[in-house]
């Protein structure tokens, strides 16, 4: 009787005393530290600070439902509210000192769920040696940051071991019942027993719960950190395995309760390469106090959640539940428009954009708006020209209703984002029938929104044809569907974005002719589409050219026309199979089927629809069309996913042995090893930050200028101020239309110009002895001349 007395009085102790307890010592920490905040806090970059405690809120909800996952995969039906709720109460004990009152809380806390002691002794091992583990992965990533201080260069590729050493600790952990069999060595088995007892998967699975909170760990760390100074965003990915490090290094040091200490002199000591020490110290105490506020965030949001009954939250609750991975989709969906479109519109502003290829969209459309359909100026010339004597890209007609709403060059490039944006919402559709299963449908949504080439050609300008990425994955889903008013909808928008686009429609029709059974509207649309691929590319685009199709040249070595290109193409293998298995073409297939793991190959049958555009680029002479950074992969990247999803379906079918879990896993390990590798992010390998690094101080001084300019008058400009002058029926490129425009333009600061940069400084400094112009704006790198009249 005694001993259930002195039971229950030690739950009551362990509930609110202890937690009114643990608040106290928050905010004596908060109190204690304010001083030093203040005297070097000035006014931080609001939207960072909010980014960082969202992923800070992120990295607890993931933490509560690891343990969650823990306990179900145990065999302890537990509700995720229930367990989040006792989780985070109990992990707000551990501010107290003495670093036992949050183990202890959580020992009798869900014993009261009907959980034995032992069994919470067992899990509570497990989530300590997995969280433990998971840091040691995850700071991983900080070697090259780390070593480059401490050892001699000729030691610096010991770094390139990080990756080696993740995929060995990943499986050693995933596996360890195998590593080490039962002995009757008492040291072993003690070491067993802090490893789970779960199935491979289920250990895999929670190993990369954990692996990911602590990215948003890591990211809330550098966002905080980041809106009161800067850091270097090259070294970004580094610095957030140096974070999680410090993590580790506070949570192993059991000397001390979990206030300030350890881990925040770890961040200090990191952040003094960059900083003051007294500034690397204040930001350091700074991202503490945001982290520890945001935890009494999630702790109240969670009571809130637990303790409020009404109907309006059950219904909120049961619709979330209901649709919760059409909801991360969105969210995902949103997050991609919101990233992309603000870059997108940072290169415009700061002149990373051009006139090649972004101001000759905006000028067709512009002029299309004006009764002046479809003209742009001539390249190569200084008069008006269709856009038809280079490419059939007729789309850009139905996009000029736009330039009514949002006359800016900014709209064609919000219109790129977003359309390309719902292309993962086809990706779950078309996925989310074939295999069934909705976490890797949307795995494989996300996976397509941190595509590099989905990415990358997002960000390079504005193309037509990369609106076709998600009307033929629309096309396609709406096939499969058999709703054929819908396909054909979006199958004639996306043949309207490039004249190749007709030769992926024929294919199309054979489909329908095979698959669907549909013989006379299969053969009708393939035959139709190829007379439309044949007079567009062998008559209409050389009557407006004046010659033959200019990229004819990238293919001299099969021969000077169309047929005889594509005769020399079926009849000599010999040059295919070289241009294929060079050196160029590899790395680009490598780029290209990597963010799939190659599972492509594995259904080989989707790839049909591929053909044409790898024919166009692997064979080319022009290496460009071998890049993953323009658009050139914009027609292949939605087959690869079709063809990915197929391969899935297939391998799960004929093999017990690959579940969708595993898949789920693989898409999501090789997506994220190809963006880091290849892609543009902030954490890649080579991050596109430029417009956030090196953004041009007299920007709004330039736009200002250009603006004064008459939309009726000439200008000869620099490609990177192009894009912004397309507004009128006549913009010549530098040095085209020199000595003709009404207006000359230079902005000399592009190392990637043409001709080069050396050579526009000098025109521009020699246009300053042209009688025939003046010079009406310098500002540095930006020199406005105008014309004289005679």
């Amino acid at each position: 009787m005694n001993n259930n007395k002195y039971v229950l009085i030690l739950k009551f102790v362990v509930g609110w005393p202890l937690s009114i307890l643990a608040l106290f010592f928050i905010f004596k920490i908060i109190i204690s530290n304010s001083p030093n905040l203040f005297s070097y806090l000035k006014a931080p970059n609001i939207p960072l600070v909010a980014g960082g405690i969202l992923c800070f809120l992120f990295y607890y909800a993931l933490r509560a439902f690891s343990w969650n996952t823990l306990l179900k995969e145990s065999g302890h039906n537990i509700s995720l509210k229930e367990s989040s709720y006792l989780w985070g109460f109990a992990e707000l004990k551990r501010f107290i000192p003495g670093n036992i009152w949050s183990f202890l809380t959580k020992t009798i806390s869900f014993e009261d769920k009907g959980i034995d002691k032992k069994s919470i002794a067992k899990l509570l091992f497990i989530e300590i040696g997995m969280f433990v583990l998971s840091c040691i992965i995850f700071s991983l990533l900080s070697l090259n940051f780390v070593l480059e201080s401490i050892l001699p260069s000729s030691l610096g590729f010991i770094h390139q071991l990080s990756i080696p050493a993740v995929i060995l600790l990943t499986m050693f952990y995933t596996f360890n019942r195998s590593f080490i069999p039962k002995s009757h060595s008492k040291i072993l088995n003690l070491f067993r027993f802090f490893l789970p007892d779960l199935k491979p998967i289920i250990t895999l699975n929670l190993l990369l719960i954990n692996l990911l909170f602590l990215f948003f760990y890591g990211l809330g760390y550098f966002l905080v950190i980041s809106s009161v100074v800067t850091l270097p965003l090259h070294h970004s990915l580094s610095l957030l395995g140096f974070f999680v490090f410090s993590l580790l290094t506070g949570y192993l040091s059991f000397v001390t309760p979990m206030g300030l200490g350890v881990r925040e002199g770890m961040v200090t000591l990191g952040l003094s390469k960059y900083l003051a020490t007294g500034m690397a110290g204040f930001a350091s105490i700074f991202v503490r106090m945001c982290l520890i506020s945001t935890e009494l965030i999630f702790i109240s949001l969670i009571y809130l959640w637990k303790h409020t009954k009404n109907q309006t939250l059950s219904k909120a609750e049961n619709y979330v539940s209901k649709n919760l991975h059409v909801i991360l989709l969105s969210t995902f969906i949103s997050i991609y428009i919101l990233y992309f479109a603000t870059i997108s519109f940072l290169r415009y502003d700061n002149f990373f954009t051009g006139r090649f290829d972004l101001g000759n969209m905006e000028q067709a459309v512009w002029n299309t708006i004006n009764g002046r359909i479809f003209l742009f100026t001539n390249p190569d010339g200084i008069a008006p020209i269709s856009r038809l004597a280079f490419h059939a890209d007729f789309i850009l007609i139905l996009l000029a209703p736009f330039y009514f709403v949002w006359e800016h060059a900014k709209s064609l490039l919000l219109i790129q984002t977003v359309v390309l944006a719902f292309g993962a919402i086809y990706v779950y559709l078309i996925s989310k029938q074939l295999i069934k299963d909705k976490t890797l449908s949307l795995v494989l949504s996300a996976s397509y929104l941190i595509n590099p080439s989905v990415q990358l050609v997002n960000l390079y300008d504005f193309h037509p044809v990369v609106l076709a990425t998600t009307l033929l994955l629309g096309a396609y889903y709406y096939l499969i569907n058999k709703k054929y008013f819908l396909f054909s909808v979006f199958l004639l928008l996306a043949s309207l974005a490039k004249e190749q686009m007709w030769v992926v429609t024929a294919i199309f029709g054979v489909y329908i002719f095979v698959i669907h059974k549909k013989k006379l509207a299969g053969s009708l649309l393939s035959v139709i589409s190829l007379a439309i691929f044949y007079i567009i590319v062998s008559q209409i685009i050389p009557s407006f050219h004046g010659k033959e199709h200019f990229a004819l040249s990238y293919y001299s070595e099969f021969g000077s026309s169309p047929f005889e290109i594509i005769r020399n193409i079926i009849f000599s293998p010999n040059l295919v199979l070289t241009a294929i298995f060079s050196q160029s073409s590899l790395d680009y297939l490598l780029k290209i089927f990597l963010p799939f793991g190659f599972l492509p190959f594995f259904n080989p049958f989707s790839l049909v629809f591929t053909i044409p555009d790898f024919a166009i680029n692997l064979l080319s002479n022009n290496i460009q069309l071998r890049q993953i950074y323009y658009q050139y992969t914009a027609v292949i990247t939605p087959f690869l996913f079709i063809s990915t999803i197929y391969a899935i379906r297939l391998i799960a079918k004929k093999s017990k042995l690959f579940s969708f879990r595993f898949f789920t896993w693989y898409i999501f390990f090789f997506t994220l090893l190809a963006a880091y590798h290849t892609g543009p992010l902030p954490f890649a390998k080579f991050p596109n930050v430029s417009v956030f690094t090196k953004q041009l101080s007299y920007r709004d001084e330039i736009n200002k200028t250009l603006k004064k300019i008459p939309q009726s008058a000439s200008v000869a400009a620099t490609n990177n101020i192009g894009s912004h002058l397309a507004r009128r029926e006549l913009l010549f490129t530098i040095p085209i239309g020199l000595y003709e425009a009404d207006y000359v333009a230079f902005l000399v600061n592009d190392i990637y110009a043409q001709p080069t940069l050396d050579a526009q400084k000098q025109m521009a400094i020699s246009f300053k002895a042209n009688s025939d112009y003046m010079l009406i704006h310098e500002k540095e790198d930006f020199l406005l001349f105008k014309k004289i009249s005679q």
